[in-house]
């Protein structure tokens, strides 16, 4: 479990590194326990993701990076070890401004 989640963190990071606009973005990461759940946010202060492209940045080979950046699985990997994981992940963006993933997962997780 500990590698997939590490493998979780990375493509979202890689993303949020790729979507920086210049040297003085930041990528904040915040966790924080809510009613049984570890949150984990991932905000950076890139380019964001544009309204019409929200619904497909989790689907497989689905990417808006140059050719040869990017195969467009990392978030789709990343979206099927988070649902194995019985976790929630939302993303809100605003193009220009930057974008926020939240990842929700149960504090049970592994204990078994």
């Amino acid at each position: 479990m500990a590698d997939q989640l590490l493998q979780v963190f990375l493509n979202i990071l890689i993303n949020a590194v790729d979507a920086l606009k210049d040297d003085q973005n930041r990528i904040v990461i915040r966790s924080s326990k809510q009613a049984g759940n570890i949150i984990i946010q991932f905000e950076d202060e890139g380019v964001g993701i544009e309204p019409e492209n929200i619904s497909k940045i989790f689907e497989p080979f689905y990417t808006t990076k140059k050719v040869g950046k990017g195969t467009g699985l990392g978030l789709s990997v990343t979206y099927g070890i988070v649902k194995n994981l019985n976790g929630i992940i939302d993303v809100q963006s605003e193009p220009g401004k930057g974008t926020v993933f939240t990842i929700t997962l149960p504090r049970t997780i592994g204990s078994h």
